[in-house]
């Protein structure tokens, strides 16, 4: 079948799994052999983080490496780091290295990396990133009105924040994602299952789950300090002192377990994305533990 197998898991409606590979403040691409080694057979994709937390190694060599071993990796592309013709030129290369999925972002401000002295560019946003890259695949066209020599395929993404306010914002922007282009949405993390089911009726009201393949994020929180770190630097996540406390409990593997199998019960879901930053050895737990496996 042609596709990647991310873009044929979404087409035949499978249950969609991809996971996270953090690439390193340096240059050895060991990380990215024991990502592939441990999960490329068993998720659909695995995404690759672009300098979210300031300096590291790029997105589009840590796709390469992906697929050098084997796996199938989802290039991010940060509007925060680079203007429309930078942008571009990295979807022309990606392709062109066979990388068919990428996932457009605007990325965490600089000023809350460890390089806040950097000055963001913000040219465009993340949907009119999907929507350039969404003229490039289907119309062979750049931004600019320029003709590309040939069309390619690609499978394009953004995020959502079904825990920011207000709600209806939030579904309008994803409905202006869709339009644009989005064949999948990544969600923020889910820590308030109650939250995240208020937004999923309201997506299911607009019908929006039928037209884009939405895709739950996890982050496993292994620690009590992990848990207490991530709820003060975003309250908006909802990380409830339950939550706190199980990680503090060494009990975050169950609780992401648990919450993968209610994720699985609300209807619209359709995938999940597992951020165990670069620690393979959780995601395969975790995953094997839900007894999820790519078809």
């Amino acid at each position: 079948m042609d596709g990647t197998r991310l873009e044929n898991a979404i087409e035949e409606g499978q249950f969609v799994l991809t996971v996270e590979c953090r690439p390193p403040r340096g240059v050895e691409p060991q990380v990215f052999k024991a990502c592939a080694e441990a999960l490329g057979s068993v998720v659909h994709a695995i995404g690759v983080p672009e300098s979210e937390d300031g300096v590291r190694l790029c997105s589009l060599a840590g796709c390469g490496h992906l697929l050098a071993a084997g796996a199938e990796p989802i290039l991010h592309l940060l509007t925060r780091d680079m203007n429309r013709i930078a942008l571009q030129s990295a979807i022309l290369g990606a392709a062109s290295m066979g990388i068919g999925s990428i996932l457009c972002l605007s990325g965490r401000h600089q000023t809350l990396t460890t390089s806040g002295a950097a000055k963001g560019v913000f040219d465009i946003d993340p949907i009119q990133l999907v929507r350039i890259a969404d003229a490039m695949r289907r119309e062979g066209q750049l931004a600019s009105g320029e003709k590309l020599d040939f069309r390619f395929d690609l499978v394009l993404g953004t995020d959502t924040n079904p825990f920011a306010e207000p709600m209806d914002l939030q579904v309008i922007t994803l409905e202006a994602a869709i339009a644009a282009g989005a064949d999948f949405v990544m969600t923020q993390p889910v820590f308030n299952l109650d939250r995240f089911a208020a937004w999923m009726e309201s997506v299911r009201h607009q019908g929006i789950h039928q037209r884009t393949c939405i895709i739950a994020s996890i982050m496993p929180l292994t620690s009590g300090e992990q848990a207490n770190e991530l709820a003060k630097r975003q309250p908006n996540l909802g990380i409830s002192e339950e939550i706190i406390k199980r990680a503090e409990s060494g009990a975050g593997v169950a609780w992401a377990v648990e919450t993968i199998r209610a994720l699985r019960r609300i209807e619209g879901v359709r995938g999940v994305y597992l951020m165990a930053r670069d620690d393979f050895g959780l995601a395969t737990r975790i995953l094997s533990e839900t007894g999820l496996v790519r078809s």
